[in-house]
């Protein structure tokens, strides 16, 4: 049922699924488990997404709610490289990774990635 109350939660129920994609939710349950481990105080995400949706909005995004989840991404991205939890380096291989997995896997079928390589420093 569109907009009624879902049990005393104070949420909504919407019509359709609230992920469009498996990202999406991966994006948004990385920000929880950021949030909940306290490395990501909340207010501080709140300024990262709004700043990105405002820019966005100034390159011309028409914030339609379509692209939400991808604003929710680099604002993470840009959060991690300032709290220095992430290089660029290692965000840029990651995003290569996942290129890699989907061109690789057949239509229709999830994408899984690959185990990384162990690091030449590793020795076990």
């Amino acid at each position: 049922m569109v907009n009624s109350s879902v049990s005393g939660s104070g949420f909504r129920e919407l019509e359709g699924p609230v992920f469009r994609a498996p990202w999406e939710a991966q994006v948004f349950a990385l920000v929880c488990a950021l949030q909940e481990t306290g490395k990501l105080p909340p207010a501080e995400w709140s300024a990262t997404l709004g700043e990105e949706i405002r820019l966005a909005k100034e390159r011309g995004d028409p914030d339609l709610g379509d692209t939400y989840y991808f604003h929710c991404l680099v604002a993470l991205e840009k959060w991690l490289l300032k709290a220095n939890l992430a290089g660029r380096d290692e965000i840029s291989a990651c995003i290569a990774d996942w290129r890699e997995a989907y061109l690789r896997t057949p239509h229709g079928q999830p994408v899984e990635l690959r185990q990384p390589a162990k690091s030449q420093g590793n020795s076990g």
